[in-house]
């Protein structure tokens, strides 16, 4: 019996000592797409950094997602923005900020109402730059004219190396053509704007900035997303089309 009690024990410290072994990053770039239903939620995670990009509607699968990717000692987040303050898109932050420290937080100030609810965060601009070390956003959208809900959605572009991945909120064909008459370069990947809403991701739109790949963040919803119109669009472009409602998490990875 004892012996059996011993094999027990040294059963349990190895399979204590493979998970923390599994925690352990290893310093690759990862950009993760949470499978948080009918909403947005991603994480970008590099060694322990770890970057927030919307935090989904307060469901529990933005808290499950980042235990499952997060080392489970670390609970501090050194950036995270809200794209826009649907629910769908911010709902979970204040649960999330119980159990992790945001560092900063970035939003585009949706409205007076927002930035006075939330004076912690950082507001961001077309033309702002966000640095950490070899990893940085610049911020491509909104300018300073704002609108409401979806028309003010933040759109950042994230930097590592020679390799670009574009985040979209739920920004309309009206944003898009605004960036269009100054953002000029190509980029390895998207997250298509309004989980495949045919008011963004606009065939112009997508020769200018020519993905390889395409995430859609969706879940079981009433309006029809993603569109076959849009689906259609991304295949005649060519593009790699990755949807979170059928794949769940989608994990993309840069050396």
């Amino acid at each position: 019996m004892k012996k059996r009690k011993d094999k027990i024990i040294i059963l349990g410290i190895f399979l204590v000592i493979f998970g923390l072994y599994l925690s352990i990053p290893d310093g690759k770039l990862r950009l993760v797409f949470c499978d948080v239903g009918q909403g947005d939620g991603a994480l970008i995670i590099k060694g322990n950094w770890q970057m927030m990009i919307d935090s989904g509607a307060d469901n529990g699968k933005m808290e499950r997602c980042l235990d499952r990717y997060l080392p489970f000692w670390d609970k501090k987040i050194e950036a995270a923005v809200i794209s826009h303050w649907d629910k769908d898109h911010g709902g979970a932050l204040p649960k999330i900020m119980n159990s992790y420290q945001i560092e900063r937080l970035f939003e585009s100030g949706l409205s007076e109402e927002a930035i006075e609810q939330k004076s912690y965060t950082e507001i961001l601009r077309a033309g702002d730059i966000v640095r950490y070390g070899e990893i940085y956003f610049e911020v491509i959208y909104p300018g300073e004219n704002l609108g409401n809900g979806n028309e003010s959605s933040l759109v950042i572009v994230l930097n590592y190396g020679d390799k670009k991945f574009m985040f979209t909120g739920d920004v309309d064909r009206a944003g898009e053509g605004e960036m269009m008459t100054w953002w000029q370069e190509g980029v390895e990947g998207i997250k298509i704007s309004h989980h495949g809403s045919d008011s963004g991701g606009s065939e112009d739109w997508l020769k200018r900035i020519k993905p390889a790949v395409a995430v859609i963040s969706v879940g079981e919803n009433s309006y029809g997303h993603p569109k076959e119109i849009v689906l259609e669009r991304l295949k005649q472009s060519g593009v790699k089309i990755l949807r979170t409602d059928l794949l769940g998490d989608i994990t993309l990875g840069w050396d």
